[in-house]
């Protein structure tokens, strides 16, 4: 079975930040990982797994390219984005 492909909407804050440590940490097989944040963290990098990851904006195509979405993020955004990522 391939690994999950994991998108992490909101990852420049405290909870996203979370998420990212716990999947450096236990090393988890992601056969790819997305970090997402709003506009104004484009472009910031996380290290996950060893792989320096660029923030990018979430978006409806990048929600089809995924298999696993966390989304902690604001309300707002989470009421607009969770019905898309189902």
């Amino acid at each position: 079975m391939e690994s999950p492909r994991i998108a992490i909407i909101g990852a420049t804050g405290a909870v996203g930040q979370v998420l990212i440590r716990i999947l450096d940490q236990r090393n988890f097989p992601a056969s790819s990982i997305r970090l997402c944040a709003s506009e104004r963290s484009v472009g910031k990098t996380f290290s996950v797994n060893g792989l320096e990851i660029p923030v990018e904006t979430p978006t409806t195509e990048l929600l089809d390219q995924v298999d696993i979405v966390f989304i902690a993020a604001g309300s707002e955004v989470s009421r607009k984005l969770a019905p898309l990522a189902v």
